[in-house]
């Protein structure tokens, strides 16, 4: 009879002990006060499905830089388009346009692009009128203007103004007017200041301090040069 009662005993405790250990395995609290700002952690398996799915954050909106440009004498929408690089369709899509063989000389086109987002600083820029060139660059010095520093005129504009790098270019006047506000690719704004003996054409000079610098820039084709309509700049 006693040793019923000790193996009843001895059976209920270890069916506790077991209960016990299933219920420890089932969740797992903070240990140490490092891990007490950590909610419980469920590890237990369980027969109901659960919807373990992770909503994805929504995609970053993409702003789509948008510029105006004048219509000229002679545009047309695949003149334009081309200059721009973009599609046609783009082009009449982005302006209503119901009849693409009339455009009007003055008339405000919407030219959706990316290339001069980056010189508006926030400012959508009318464009004038969008060329292909080839830059160079030069400095005051003898090797680009003949003059030395001693010169009344050393580094001094054909507009009369001191050359400034950051902002002087020079140009071909019959291509980009003397005081015209220019959007280089790869370099920025720039302003028509100066002209110069070799300057003929749709090539530009930019205008440089150091000689090193300015020899190191070398020549640069097929670079995109839009100039900024006056109203705007």
């Amino acid at each position: 009879m006693m040793f019923r009662k000790i193996c009843i005993s001895t059976l209920s405790l270890i069916l506790l002990l077991g209960l016990w250990f299933m219920q420890s395995k089932a969740y797992s609290y903070p240990t140490n006060d490092e891990d007490m700002d950590m909610s419980p952690v469920y590890v237990a398996s369980s027969n109901e499905s659960s919807d373990t799915s992770i909503a994805e954050a929504p995609a970053a909106e993409v702003e789509q830089a948008v510029t105006t440009y004048k219509v000229s004498q002679g545009d047309t929408l695949f003149k334009i388009a081309k200059s721009f690089e973009i599609a046609v369709d783009d082009l009449i899509s982005a302006n209503s346009i119901s009849n693409p063989n009339q455009l009007t000389i003055g008339q405000s086109l919407t030219i959706p692009l990316v290339a001069v987002a980056s010189a508006s600083e926030g400012q959508p820029k009318i464009i004038k009128k969008v060329i292909n060139t080839t830059l160079t660059a030069y400095t005051a010095g003898f090797e680009s203007t003949g003059k030395k520093a001693s010169h009344p005129t050393y580094g001094i504009t054909y507009s009369g103004i001191k050359a400034k790098e950051g902002r002087t270019i020079a140009v071909d006047p019959a291509v980009i007017p003397l005081g015209s506000t220019v959007f280089i690719e790869g370099i920025g704004i720039r302003k028509a200041e100066d002209i110069g003996s070799a300057i003929r054409g749709s090539r530009i000079d930019v205008f440089m301090n150091d000689l090193g610098q300015a020899q190191e820039f070398g020549v640069k084709k097929n670079v995109k040069v839009y100039v900024l309509d006056r109203e705007n700049v």
